[in-house]
């Protein structure tokens, strides 16, 4: 299949960065290159808990568009990716207020599969730990 080209990816990239929910919880572009992509987001009131932690269901939901931006340049014209498998631990919580730096990493990309990790901090400190498995997926013609 034929490489996507830069103008094909940047479309790609910005409509990941424009679904809604993404957008409602301040989801940034940071940098971004092949196989490895940078975001953040302010852990503002939307993002909490009812004791005041950034929720671990966000983190693993903002987890998620950090391995698909790492991913994408790997892949091909007329393919896309979804999650097959995601485990996350939370070593420490992330405090109210604070940007939480998201960080997705291409670890293989196979013929069907892709293995990414990502990772949340704040103030430099580990907060959540992600392993997915992308099954690469070529659109039907």
């Amino acid at each position: 299949m034929p490489k996507r080209t830069e103008a094909e990816l940047e479309t790609m990239i910005e409509q990941v960065m424009a679904i809604p929910l993404h957008r409602h919880l301040g989801l940034e572009l940071v940098e971004r290159e092949e196989g490895r992509a940078r975001l953040r987001f302010r852990a503002g009131p939307a993002v909490l808990t009812n004791v005041g932690s950034v929720h671990g269901g966000v983190l693993s939901l903002l987890l998620e568009p950090a391995a698909l931006l790492a991913l994408l340049p790997l892949l091909d014209a007329g393919e896309s990716a979804a999650t097959v498998d995601i485990h996350v631990a939370f070593p420490a919580a992330p405090e109210a207020g604070h940007w939480i730096e998201l960080e997705g990493r291409v670890i293989r990309r196979a013929r069907q599969l892709a293995f990414c990790e990502a990772e949340a901090r704040s103030g430099g400190r580990l907060c959540a730990a992600a392993r997915l498995t992308k099954a690469v997926l070529t659109a039907r013609t």
